[in-house]
């Protein structure tokens, strides 16, 4: 059985909400692109620059980016 990836956390650094994407920056550091459809919990409308979010971080063929992405819990 193949291990899924660790749950990390990060912070919304840009968003473009009316078209679905942003990039937040890992608590590593990492700049990371997540979009609309990759939001399993929460209302894409309530996420803004500076929100905390956790996510699974997946390899794609532009670079990371991150999957099961919900707001992470105060």
């Amino acid at each position: 059985m193949k291990p899924h990836p660790a749950i990390l956390h990060g912070e919304i650094v840009e968003l473009e909400p009316e078209l679905g994407y942003g990039f937040l920056r890992a608590d590593d550091g990492q700049e990371v692109y997540f979009q609309k459809d990759g939001l399993v919990t929460g209302a894409w409308a309530d996420l803004a620059v500076g929100a905390r979010l956790r996510f699974r971080e997946q390899d794609g063929e532009k670079g990371p980016f991150a999957v099961d992405v919900a707001p992470a819990a105060a």
